[in-house]
C-alpha cells in the first residue's frame, strides 16, 4: 500500500527541505522549514514544552555543537515553531561490517499541536534525507516506542540496568591488572578514550561510532544542570606502560546518614579492550570507599557481570528496549552485513511507510568469499516469481532481526513472522546468525 503524504516546505536559506511524496496539497497550517545560518538554537526551543523538561543554557549550547544544521527541520504553524526534528551521521556496526544510519534525535510537538500529524510529516522529511545521503538504515532511542513503531521502526537492541551493593560483588575468578588508574579531564579523555571503544566497536552489532565533537561535547561534557543532583563527572582510565586499556565514565552521589555514609556510584559507561581489562575496571570501582550502592544502565544484554560475579542475582538486573533500528532500503542494508552458510532465503515483506521496500526479496549467499547479494523478485505477466517465499513479515520485524538481537523464531513465536516452507525458519535463523548481540550505549 502506498502512503502518500503532502508537505508543504519552505526554506529560511540554509538547506530546502525536500518532500517526501508528491501528491495533492491539502489546505493546512503546517509548513517545514530548514534553519538558517545561526537559527539551530531557536529551533530547538519547541523541545521544553514537548518534553516538560527546560534544557540549561549551557546545555543548549553544547547541542548545538554536535548537531548539523542541515539535518534539522522545524514545523510552523504560521510564524509558531510547534516542532523539531533532527538527524546525526552516524556509521553503525553491523555483523561483518557497518553501515551508514540516520541517528533520529530531538523529536517533539509541542502539546496544542500533538495528533495532527505534524511528527509524521517531519519523520518524512528525516528519512527522505537519509536515503538520498545514501543511509539505508534510521536508528534512535525511543521516549515513547510506540509512536516509532508506526513508522516501522524495530527493537534492535536491549538495554541492561542494575544496582548492587559493592559488598555483594564478589568475582568468581578475579582478575590481576599491572595497569594504572588514573583520573583524566575531559580534553584527554577525548584523545584516549576513542582507542579504546573503537577496539570494542569493531565487533559488536549495533555500536555507533564516535566523532571527535560526540566525544568531547558529549560523553565527556558535564554541566550543573546535566547532574540531575548527583556530582560531576569522573573520567578514568585504566593504562599499562602507557596503552590505553579501559575506563569508566561516572558520578557519585554522596549520602551520609547516622549510620555512615552510603554513596551511590552510577557508573555512564565502563568498556575495556578485551574481558579482563574490562572487569579490572569494574574491581576498582566496587573497591571505591564510602559507597552503599553501584548502578549501570545502558549496559549490554547478557551483562558480562552476569557471568563474573559469585552472585548474580544480587545485581537485579532488569532489561528494557534499547535502540530501535528501520530499514530504509532493503537491499543495501542487508548486503553490508555478513551471513553464515551458504544458500539462499526468499521472503515477501510488508512496508506500508516506505512502500519502496514492499514486496519479495531474495539474499543468495555464495560460497567462498563472495558478498552475499539481496535483490528484488520480479513477476511475470501471469504474476509469478518462479521463487517461492520462505516467509514473510514486516519491515519492523526485519529490522528487529537486523542487528541479530532478536531471531526469526523469537519472531514467529511472536506473530510477528510467518513461515511459508517447512524449514523456513530453522533456515533464516541459521542464515542470519550472529556470535556477539548488538548493543549501543550511545545516548543521542
Amino acid at each position: 500500500m502506498y502512503v502518500y503524504i503532502a508537505v508543504r516546505v519552505e526554506s529560511t536559506g540554509a538547506g530546502d527541505a525536500k518532500p517526501w511524496h508528491d501528491g495533492p496539497m491539502p489546505h493546512d497550517t503546517i509548513t517545514l522549514r530548514s534553519p538558517g545560518e545561526g537559527q539551530v538554537l531557536d529551533f530547538l526551543a519547541p523541545l521544553a514544552l514537548a518534553f516538560s523538561e527546560p534544557l540549561s543554557e549551557e546545555e543548549l549550547a553544547n547541542e548545538v555543537k554536535h548537531l548539523e544544521a542541515d539535518r534539522v527541520v522545524g514545523a510552523f504553524d504560521g510564524d509558531q515553531q510547534v516542532g523539531t526534528a533532527g538527524a546525526y551521521t552516524f556509521r553503525l556496526t553491523v555483523p561483518g561490517g557497518e553501515v551508514g544510519a540516520a541517528g533520529i534525535t530531538i523529536v517533539g510537538v509541542v502539546p496544542t499541536h500533538t495528533r495532527r500529524g505534524i511528527l509524521r510529516q517531519m519523520m518524512t522529511w528525516l528519512l527522505a534525507q537519509a536515503r538520498e545521503r545514501g543511509e539505508p538504515v534510521a536508528v534512535l532511542l525511543a521516549s515513547e516506542a510506540a509512536i516509532y513503531q508506526h513508522f516501522g521502526y524495530g527493537l534492535g537492541t536491549l538495554d541492561s540496568r542494575f544496582e548492587i551493593e559493592p559488598l555483594r560483588a564478589t568475582f568468581a575468578h578475579p582478575v590481576e591488572t599491572a595497569g594504572r588508574f588514573r583520573f583524566v579531564d575531559a580534553d584527554e579523555a577525548a584523545r584516549l578514550f576513542p582507542v579504546i571503544y573503537d577496539a570494542m566497536r569493531q565487533g559488536t552489532p549495533g555500536v555507533l561510532a564516535r566523532t571527535e565533537v560526540l566525544w568531547r561535547f558529549g560523553m565527556a561534557f558535564d554541566s550543573e544542570s546535566a547532574r540531575a543532583g548527583n556530582g560531576p563527572k569522573s573520567l578514568v582510565i585504566l593504562e599499562e606502560d602507557g596503552v590505553p586499556l579501559a575506563y569508566a565514565i561516572y558520578r557519585i552521589k554522596a549520602d551520609f546518614g547516622p549510620q555512615g555514609a552510603r554513596h551511590t556510584l552510577s557508573a555512564i559507561e565502563v568498556i575495556g579492550v578485551d574481558a579482563d581489562s574490562e572487569q579490572a575496571m569494574w574491581q576498582w570501582l566496587f573497591r571505591i570507599d564510602l559507597l552503599g550502592s553501584v548502578k549501570n544502565s545502558r549496559g549490554p544484554v547478557p551483562h558480562p557481570l552476569q557471568l563474573q560475579l559469585t552472585e548474580p542475582r544480587r545485581l537485579g538486573l532488569t532489561v528494557n528496549d534499547g535502540m530501535w533500528v528501520r530499514i530504509l532500503d532493503v537491499d543495501k542494508a542487508l548486503e553490508a552485513r555478513s551471513y553464515r552458510g551458504v544458500g539462499s532465503l526468499t521472503f515477501d515483506l510488508t512496508d506500508d511507510f516506505c512502500p519502496w521496500n514492499a514486496g519479495r526479496w531474495q539474499i543468495t549467499v555464495p560460497g567462498g568469499r563472495a558478498a552475499a547479494t539481496v535483490a528484488a523478485v520480479a513477476a511475470d505477466a501471469a504474476g509469478a516469481t518462479g521463487a517461492e517465499p520462505d516467509l514473510v513479515l514486516d519491515v519492523s520485524a526485519l529490522s528487529a532481526i537486523y542487528l541479530g538481537g532478536f531471531t526469526f523464531a523469537e519472531l514467529s513465536r511472536a506473530g510477528r513472522v510467518t513461515e511459508l516452507r517447512p524449514g523456513g525458519i530453522a533456515a533464516a535463523d541459521a542464515m542470519f546468525a550472529t556470535a556477539i548481540k548488538p548493543w549501543n550505549s550511545t545516548p543521542f
